[in-house]
């Protein structure tokens, strides 16, 4: 080979080992990315970045012609049927709080905000012709949501019934289908005690009726009673003396 070719490829190869070696010291001071620790939180928060990646975008529909007494629990029931409805608002005046008869429905899938575009366009209810628009991410207002909220269903009155069921110790019974609290001795003491005036009532008058059936288990549930019920115990007498009572003074003549 001649002496002009040799030089050219010491040449070479001494460019190539400069540049790896530049490479290996560019590796050296970049420093290598922090891995996360592998805590529960860090776990969730990877899953769920991964679940957005991989989930369809969500989509709006914008709603016009919106017809009187069609409010957002009917939207959400209604659209319901086309698929997973994440947020809704109905355009409402600010003085009287009436509809404007337009708003904006979001479902979970882009997809899914598309049909509902096509198929509920110019769709008939109460006798007005429905206006659905498919909006871009471009389009929507980053506040169009702001003072959208869930209204929750009002369940104080189940819980305030439930409440006093807990605390009521009085056992009940059920009697025509409706639950009734069971009567106590004292009541049942009561009612046989006026049947039986009632009965003496009657004989007094001279009406032949025969209520024996009825009072036939009366003594033998007023015995029980008295012998479940407990004895007061007599009071004990006062050791000391009783206090004389304060003559009153007569009132002087005027």
């Amino acid at each position: 080979m001649p002496p002009q070719e040799e030089e050219e490829e010491e040449e070479g190869k001494e460019e190539k080992e400069d540049k790896q070696e530049k490479k290996e010291q560019d590796e050296e001071k970049v420093p290598a990315p922090k891995r996360r620790r592998k805590t529960k939180a860090n776990r969730i928060a990877e899953a769920m970045e991964k679940d957005e990646e991989e989930r369809e975008p969500k989509g709006v529909v914008y709603l016009g012609h919106i017809p009187h007494g069609f409010c957002e629990p009917e939207m959400k029931t209604y659209f319901s049927q086309f698929g997973e409805v994440t947020r809704f608002r109905l355009s409402r005046s600010k003085k009287t709080g009436g509809s404007k008869g337009y708003g904006f429905i979001e479902f979970r899938q882009e997809s899914v905000a598309k049909i509902v575009a096509q198929t509920m366009n110019k769709y008939l209810i109460s006798d007005k012709s429905l206006v659905c628009e498919f909006l871009p991410k471009e389009k929507c207002h980053p506040k169009m949501f702001k003072s959208w909220r869930v209204v929750r269903e009002d369940k104080r009155i189940e819980r305030r019934d439930k409440e006093r069921e807990n605390q009521n110790d009085r056992p009940t019974v059920e009697v025509n289908g409706q639950v009734v609290p069971q009567l106590t001795e004292k009541q049942a003491r009561r009612q046989f005690s006026s049947k039986r005036k009632l009965k003496d009532r009657l004989k007094l008058l001279d009406i032949d009726y025969d209520i024996n059936e009825v009072l036939s288990g009366a003594e033998e549930a007023e015995a029980e009673a008295q012998e479940l019920e407990p004895q007061e115990p007599e009071p004990e007498e006062s050791q000391g003396k009783k206090r004389p009572k304060k003559k009153r003074r007569s009132a002087k003549a005027a």
